[in-house]
C-alpha cells in the first residue's frame, strides 16, 4: 500500500491520522502537491489531487483518491477502533460535518488563511499577515461559530466516539494553527478544547510533531497572530 501527497496538506494529514488510529502501515511518497507534480502522477489520479493511495504500491492502475474515500476504505480494511458511528443519526452527522470541514471550511482555511502565509513564504515573498487575518475574520463570521454550535459541550461531534468528523475538522484547525491562527479560547471555548483534546491523542500529536519539523526544516518564521 502507498499513500500520496504533501505532509502539510490537511487531507493528507486527515489520511494519515486515520491510518496510524488503525495501524494501518503504508508507504508514503510526499512529493506530489500543489506546487510541483512528479511525473506520471497523473496516471494514478487525472485530477492532480491529493491524496491519493494505492492499495498495491506496485499497481498503479488502480488507486483510490480524495481523502474521504480514502478513510472510508481504511475504516473497512480495518474496522477497529471504528472511526464511523454505528447509530444513524451519529453516522449521518459525522458524514456532514465531515463534508462540512472538507468543503467550504477547507476552501477558507486554505486560500484565506493558509496560502497567505505559507504559500508566500515558499515562493520567498513577505508573509500576508494582513490578507490572512482577514480570511481568518471571514471564518469567525459564520463558519467558526456554526461548528462552535454544533459543538456544544459534547467531547466529540458525532456520538461518543471519536469520529472522522473531529479528524476533518482537527486538520483544517492545524492548518490554521500552523500559520499562526489558533482558536482564541474566549470566543471559541468548545472548538479549542476539542481541538487540544484532538492533539493529545498519539496519531494526532505525531502529526503535530512532523508538520512543526517541516516547517522548521523549511526555515520559516511565522508570526503568532491569534490563539
Amino acid at each position: 500500500m502507498k499513500l500520496f501527497g504533501a505532509p502539510l496538506s490537511p487531507f493528507v494529514r486527515k489520511a494519515v491520522i486515520v491510518a496510524r488510529e488503525k495501524n494501518i502501515e503504508y508507504e508514503y511518497d510526499p512529493r506530489p502537491s500543489p506546487l510541483g507534480w512528479p511525473e506520471g502522477f497523473e496516471a494514478i489520479n487525472p485530477l492532480k489531487r491529493i491524496p491519493a493511495l494505492l492499495p498495491d504500491a506496485s499497481n498503479s492502475d488502480y488507486a483510490i483518491n480524495d481523502s474521504s474515500a480514502i478513510c472510508a476504505y481504511f475504516e473497512k480494511l480495518q474496522p477497529e477502533p471504528p472511526l464511523y458511528p454505528q447509530q444513524a443519526e451519529d453516522y449521518g452527522r459525522a458524514l456532514w460535518i465531515e463534508e462540512v470541514a472538507d468543503s467550504e471550511f477547507a476552501g477558507r482555511v486554505g486560500m484565506g488563511v493558509f496560502r497567505p502565509i505559507f504559500f508566500n513564504l515558499a515562493s520567498g515573498k513577505k508573509a500576508d499577515v494582513e490578507a490572512a487575518s482577514k480570511g481568518f475574520g471571514v471564518l469567525s463570521e459564520v463558519l467558526l461559530p456554526y461548528l462552535e454550535a454544533q459543538l456544544g459541550d459534547a467531547e466529540w461531534f458525532a456520538g461518543d466516539i471519536f469520529s472522522i468528523a473531529d479528524i476533518a475538522v482537527m486538520s483544517q484547525m492545524m492548518s490554521l494553527d500552523l500559520v499562526g491562527f489558533g482558536l482564541p479560547s474566549d470566543r471559541f471555548p468548545s472548538l479549542r478544547a476539542h481541538f487540544e483534546r484532538c492533539i493529545a491523542r498519539p496519531s494526532v500529536a505525531e502529526s503535530v510533531a512532523q508538520n512543526n519539523q517541516f516547517v522548521e526544516k523549511m526555515g520559516f518564521k511565522i508570526e503568532r497572530i491569534t490563539g
